[in-house]
């Protein structure tokens, strides 16, 4: 069983998760817990089994094999409970700009709804994702 403080961290992979292209959660996600979020095919609520525990806990479940039980808050398990999309930020134009809630994913792009980043890049330099002919142009 993990909590919250083992599955966030610096260095992580940027996850964000989203409903009905709403932008509501975003993290940092150290690199050996990302495929728990991205690749489990069930996540059940079995937090009768942790009773001490304040918040839920959710049973990631993938080919019918228990992941990993993961203590958080009400907030993000209901938000992992009602079948997200989880995305990586760094697969998505302006995904280095998402501060959920305040963006939107249309399909192909993150959209910022709290201010204007139009004047600014797509890709970060550094995004090993970013189209190879982006850069191309700035040179």
């Amino acid at each position: 069983m993990i909590n919250d403080e083992d599955v966030y961290g610096p260095g992580g992979d940027a996850i964000v998760w989203v409903i009905d292209g709403d932008c509501l959660y975003d993290i940092a996600v150290l690199p050996e817990y990302v495929s728990m979020f991205t690749e489990s095919d069930e996540i059940i609520d079995v937090s009768e089994e942790y009773p001490d525990h304040d918040g839920i806990t959710v049973r990631f479940i993938k080919n019918g094999e228990t992941v990993e039980d993961f203590q958080t808050s009400e907030y993000f398990a209901t938000i992992l409970l009602s079948e997200p999309q989880v995305l990586s930020l760094f697969d998505y134009p302006y995904g280095h700009f998402v501060e959920s809630p305040n963006a939107e994913f249309d399909g192909e792009k993150f959209i910022i709804t709290n201010r204007n980043i139009l004047h600014l890049p797509e890709w970060q330099p550094t995004n090993p994702n970013a189209p190879k002919e982006y850069f191309d142009k700035f040179k």
